[in-house]
């Protein structure tokens, strides 16, 4: 049950034994031994102090939407970055880490700024999206990212980082492998245009996700990123089936798990989607490891029939092993 009084820390309210599911797209998840949700910078560096003092370990969490906890949940404080603040200063826009990606998409259009229509869709918050890259069709967020705003959780100094520095790649990012470094926000630099022909921008992109089904309950999203393929044969298949040239080689998971013949895999309440074959879904009641289970026999499945190893785009949280 969660703590009746919860303890307070320099402002910050630490609260006990909080069920995370709640909190996650895949509403998978135990509880967190403590919670904290942090709405500024300072509250942020409270937190920390908290958990050093503890000597407990800690993570940082957005929308969920990328997240797979255990069912056990988390033995350390989890710290729910809810800053939102923004700024815009000509085409320069100033946003922090608990921003809704959507919102921003959204925004952008009205402010009359180009640049991130191709993330219309995708779930989540803006420091999520930044440590992950989040992206779609040929773009990606780190495109116009002109600095992040990092929190060094060893010193709890803020650095201005940029990009550059950032290491951006496909779904990757400097941040998302050194688990040192939290994005507290971050500079983008976007390209005046007509806000009309923006939000049709939008539109289109909305227009493909749903062509695609790219929209499920209780889903993480993809949850195998797009693998390099050196196998010509299979590369020469996809492209003759889809139509399209693949880029840098990547062919997308889901025609790979398709392909595999995968589609229907289940166990218990983790399933396949029947929508996209790269999305793995929570039917009803689903527990973490079921999906865990789910996603090792697609991850086996699609090496045996076809050589490609695929690595998982969503991160865990709680699982010791």
């Amino acid at each position: 049950m969660p703590s009746q009084k919860p303890n307070r820390q320099d402002g910050v309210i630490i609260e006990e034994e909080i069920l995370l599911a709640p909190f996650t797209t895949f509403q998978i998840g135990g509880p967190a031994r403590y919670f904290a949700r942090a709405r500024t910078v300072q509250q942020v560096r409270q937190a920390l102090r908290f958990a050093q003092d503890q000597a407990l370990p800690f993570c940082f969490l957005g929308g969920g939407s990328n997240l797979l906890v255990s069912d056990d949940g988390f033995e350390g404080l989890v710290i729910r970055l809810a800053m939102d603040a923004v700024s815009v200063d000509g085409a320069t826009v100033s946003v922090e880490a608990g921003y809704d990606l959507n919102r921003l998409v959204l925004d952008s259009a009205q402010w009359g700024l180009s640049g991130l229509e191709s993330l219309a869709g995708i779930p989540g918050t803006v420091g999520g999206a930044v440590r992950g890259n989040a992206g779609a069709y040929g773009g990606a967020i780190g495109d116009v990212a002109t600095s992040v705003s990092v929190l060094d959780t060893a010193t709890l100094d803020v650095i201005a980082m940029p990009r550059e520095e950032c290491s951006f790649s496909y779904r990757d990012s400097l941040f998302k492998r050194d688990p040192w470094l939290a994005v507290m926000g971050t500079v983008l630099t976007l390209s005046p245009a007509d806000p009309a022909e923006i939000k049709g921008s939008i539109e289109q992109t909305l227009a493909k996700r749903e062509a695609k089904q790219l929209s499920c309950d209780r889903s993480a999203g993809s949850f195998f990123m797009n693998p390099v393929v050196q196998d010509a044969e299979l590369i020469s298949s996809f492209e003759a089936e889809q139509g399209v040239r693949c880029r840098e080689c990547r062919i997308p998971a889901g025609w790979l798990i398709d392909r595999a013949g995968m589609r229907s895999l289940r166990v218990g309440g983790a399933a396949v989607s029947h929508r996209h074959a790269n999305y793995l879904v929570n039917t009803g009641g689903a527990t973490a490891a079921q999906m865990v289970e789910l996603a090792q026999q697609i991850k086996a499945g699609v090496r045996e029939r076809l050589g490609v190893l695929l690595q998982e785009e969503v991160s865990t949280l709680g699982f010791t092993r």
